[in-house]
């Protein structure tokens, strides 16, 4: 009953101020399903403050030895013309990307994707980092918590025909939010747009090969296309980075706005998809990368606070 979960998350989370975990009467006969309560497990351990996954740290820096702030961001927006949308940055809190800490607001729904006060959080999402690293380490409160010298934003939401918008929009509100919060920080910034929303699907040339395709028929997971189908001008491509239960899996469509860190496309594209096996819910990889995903729930999330 979605009306029932939807008012139980709302009244536990916003009037009582507890953590709650749903269990539908129907799932029941699930009990004995490893894999269903592997997942409520991982849920259950996420709510309790717990870490279900994390990665080497090696695979997360850069090339250049470099630490890096992960963050995702969506917008979602209401059906009703009057209602308000809801927009969500997330941000990684560890160099292993076990951590992340989400925030989120409401604006007025103006038909845009922008985030129009993404500065703000993106200063409380540094504050979060600080405060977190300052705990871990067990350092003074009035020590100077070094910040990762690049930021690498993936991006929901967002078409083709707002590309240009959103990134003249929300890219300096950044690096402004950066400066604000500590007088030379000026991070390198990857800004790049992942998304789903589109017809493309990739196949396996040889479905019956298992070298080429899992048993469903689709391309292995991990499988890349960034040639011949990929958009004639800007940096983008395709990446499958999840198994397909059911059909015909869709990859996730990724374009690089902007660069300042300077990877190679190669380079991005293993970082991208290192991002999509450290989802805390899922025992496996996910179909865009963490923070991305992360985002989107909390969207899904704060609209029942409305």
């Amino acid at each position: 009953n979605t009306e029932l979960y939807e008012t139980i998350k709302r009244v536990m989370d916003t009037e009582i101020g507890c953590l709650s975990q749903c269990v539908s009467v129907d799932s029941r006969k699930n009990f004995r399903s490893p894999q269903y309560c592997a997942n409520l497990a991982m849920k259950i351990n996420l709510k309790l403050g717990g870490v279900n996954s994390i990665l080497p740290e090696d695979k997360l820096r850069l090339p250049s030895g470099e630490e890096v702030l992960f963050l995702g961001a969506d917008v979602t927006h209401p059906k009703d013309k009057n209602g308000k949308s809801i927009c969500a940055v997330v941000g990684s809190l560890d160099n292993q990307a076990g951590r992340f800490i989400t925030k989120y607001q409401d604006q007025e729904r103006s038909g845009k994707e922008e985030i129009l006060e993404i500065d703000k959080l993106i200063k409380e999402i540094l504050r979060e980092y600080c405060d977190y690293q300052k705990r871990r380490s067990r350092v003074k409160n009035n020590e100077v918590i070094t910040l990762p010298p690049c930021i690498i934003m993936y991006r929901d939401g967002v078409s083709e025909s707002q590309f240009e918008r959103v990134l003249r929009w929300e890219l300096p509100k950044i690096k402004e939010a950066c400066r604000l919060f500590r007088q030379g920080y000026e991070p390198k910034i990857i800004f790049s747009v992942v998304g789903k929303r589109h017809h493309t699907r990739i196949f396996p040339v040889d479905p019956k090969n298992r070298m080429e395709a899992d048993k469903n028929g689709n391309c292995l997971v991990g499988t890349i296309v960034d040639k011949k189908i990929t958009h004639p001008t800007l940096n983008d491509f395709y990446l499958q980075s999840h198994f397909a239960n059911q059909g015909t899996a869709r990859p996730s469509h990724y374009t690089i706005l902007h660069d300042d860190i300077k990877l190679t496309i190669d380079e991005f594209q293993g970082l991208s998809n290192t991002l999509c096996y450290n989802f805390q819910r899922s025992t496996s990889s996910v179909s865009i990368p963490a923070p991305t995903y992360y985002a989107h729930l909390t969207c899904a999330r704060a609209k029942m606070y409305l």
